[in-house]
């Protein structure tokens, strides 16, 4: 379909945008070096592999090996066609699109979409409009006595969906629509006699896209009924594992406010948004997707999730904990008294204390967990006990940070009223139960992904060597072999015999194993350094190397100190402490070095 629009108006809209700015509302970018990087929108990480080139115009994820221009940007975030993305980038720029030269396919795709929307956007004005009208009253009623003012209300869009089962799909069809457009859409259902309205006699509330594009509705039957709450269902427009509610109104505060509150309902979400609380969203239901998670994660690391006090909710808050933290959210939960749900704590208490009490008092993940699972299960009762035990465990041995474990540990067994090492006994025998994670080979980005932080510095230097072999002499001596994973231990040996001749062929030929040999071809046809920022590089990635075999050593010190063996001489205990002290100096040193090139293009330079 590309060759159907012209080569000029193609480059002419593309140099309008600049992709760091488009990519921005999807991802939130930070710069280093001459790029921007951040978590890739596509799929779920941890360690930032998306990056962004300003100088080129392009992206590329080294994690899942997407990678393109700023259409191809929003035909994978939005699904859209070559054709649809450049038709939207030519309406944000006010262009009119040179519909002669496209495919009549490519013209029926692209038409048929931008009619649902329009038709949606109309269907919007219509529900919004009904609540000036008689029949509208006992829903304006309910409305207000909710709370919401006539500001929110509008704010929203929110809109009531008449009695009569007929009511869109009349009004739809005498703007022109068809009824096949009308189906396809959700917005009405059909019978095997007749076709009727989704909506009717329900608050509506409209559900947007992230461009602010009505895309769905959701509605609150008024009467008695079930179910209470209907959404629409999945459309061309519209998934509902991609989107969260009021996301386009709710993006700036999140970043200005650096967190983002989440909640199961559009209730909640609007009378949050009333009190001030603007970085509110719902999650359309309670079931979190994992699409969810990394839509508020390109947004902002911090989350702090309030479902309601009972059973389900506290279900619902429970998975979502799970799906957040896997895509690398720092996680917390609100925790609401009881007998009441977010909506009814912030109209009767206000906004300002909802923030204070609530949000500013958010658990940590662990904590929560542990308080909930003593909550479960009684301390004091034996059988109930061991079971608390048991899943107290499971609980820390899914931290990873070793120090953040054992303050858990330690608080754990005084919960318990156990001693600490039998807490850390139990934990350490779950750990390595657990399965070794094996690596795919089905990508190389995805392979790379996985790799352990130290692999991944020893792949940086390996490449950076093979591109600037002038700099293997002066760098090679400040490794010692202990700091060299023992996979790249020969390749890194031939590396300093080989300094003169040492190049990118030949690095390939030194690794035998397929996985590295495709990473590295992706590195050093993606990775681009100068000579300068090239050693800052190479000097971040082995002072990294250093930080981790340091790290391992205090832990293994601190093992041995946790364990209090009786064998052990005070003469050891103060040597292996005034190792320790040694070592953990020697460790800052680095690691302020290590800040020091921070601007260096790499994104191996992480601390310890």
């Amino acid at each position: 379909m590309e060759g159907n629009l012209p080569n000029d108006f193609i480059d002419d809209i593309r140099s309008r945008f600049d992709i760091v700015e488009i990519v921005s509302q999807y991802v939130q970018l930070k710069r280093s070096g001459r790029n921007y990087f951040g978590l890739c929108p596509f799929h779920s990480e941890k360690t930032p592999s998306f990056s962004v080139s300003q100088e080129k115009q392009i992206f590329h994820c080294f994690g899942c090996g997407e990678g393109g221009n700023v259409f191809t940007f929003l035909m994978k975030i939005e699904g859209y066609s070559f054709p649809e993305a450049v038709a939207e980038l030519a309406q944000r720029a006010g262009i009119p699109l040179p519909e002669t030269r496209l495919s009549p396919a490519a013209r029926k795709v692209q038409r048929s979409r931008q009619r649902l929307e329009e038709m949606m956007k109309l269907a919007s004005r219509f529900y919004h409009s009904q609540l000036q009208q008689p029949g509208g009253r006992q829903a304006a009623a309910y409305l207000k006595q909710r709370g919401l003012t006539a500001e929110i209300i509008e704010y929203f869009a929110l809109g009531y969906a008449p009695q009569a089962g007929d009511a869109i799909k009349s009004f739809l069809l005498r703007k022109g629509y068809t009824k096949a457009e009308l189906l396809s859409a959700g917005l009405i259902i059909e019978s095997e006699r007749r076709s009727y309205d989704r909506f009717r006699d329900r608050i509506i509330f409209p559900i947007s896209d992230q461009r602010g594009k009505v895309i769905a509705f959701g509605g609150r039957l008024l009467g008695n009924g079930q179910p209470k709450y209907l959404n629409s269902p999945e459309t061309p427009l519209f998934n509902k594992s991609k989107t969260l509610y009021a996301l386009h109104l709710a993006r700036e505060h999140i970043r200005q406010n650096k967190r983002a509150v989440i909640f199961e309902g559009y209730m909640d979400v609007i009378a949050a948004h009333q009190a001030g609380i603007g970085e509110a969203v719902a999650s359309l239901g309670t079931a979190l997707t994992e699409a969810q998670a990394r839509l508020l994660r390109n947004h902002t690391e911090e989350v702090i999730i309030v479902f309601d006090a009972d059973t389900a909710g506290q279900a619902a808050t429970w998975r979502g904990l799970a799906i957040l933290r896997a895509a690398g959210c720092l996680v917390k939960v609100g925790v609401l008294p009881e007998e009441l749900d977010p909506d009814s704590f912030i109209r009767r208490y206000g906004g300002e204390a909802f923030r204070r009490q609530i949000l500013d008092r958010s658990q940590l993940l662990v904590d929560y967990q542990l308080a909930r699972l003593v909550a479960q299960y009684n301390p004091e009762n034996h059988s109930e006990r061991i079971i608390l035990f048991d899943k107290v465990a499971e609980v820390l041995a899914a931290v990873e940070n070793a120090m953040e474990q054992e303050d858990y540990i330690r608080k754990a067994a005084n919960l318990l009223k156990l001693p600490a090492h039998a807490v850390r006994r139990e934990v350490d025998k779950l750990q390595k139960r657990r399965p070794t994670v094996t690596v795919s080979h089905s990508l190389p980005g995805q392979q790379f992904a996985r790799q352990k932080a130290e692999e991944k510095a020893a792949l940086q230097i390996l490449v950076l060597w093979a591109r600037f072999p002038a700099m293997i002499t002066e760098t090679a001596a400040e490794l010692q072999p202990e700091d060299v994973p023992s996979e790249f231990a020969d390749v890194f040996a031939a590396a300093r015999q080989e300094a003169a001749t040492f190049s990118p062929a030949l690095l390939l030929d030194l690794l035998t194993e397929e996985k590295y040999r495709q990473i590295l071809s992706r590195l050093l046809i993606n990775e681009e350094y100068n000579e300068k920022t090239a050693r800052k590089a190479v000097t971040d990635c082995v002072n990294y190397l250093r930080c981790a075999r340091i790290a391992r050593r205090r832990k293994e010190i601190e093992r041995k100190l946790a364990k209090l063996d009786p064998g052990i001489a005070k003469g050891e205990i103060a040597e292996l402490s005034r190792e320790w002290l040694t070592l953990r100096k020697m460790e800052e040193e680095l690691n302020l070095a290590r800040e020091g090139g921070k601007g260096v293009e790499s994104e191996y330079g992480q601390r310890t």
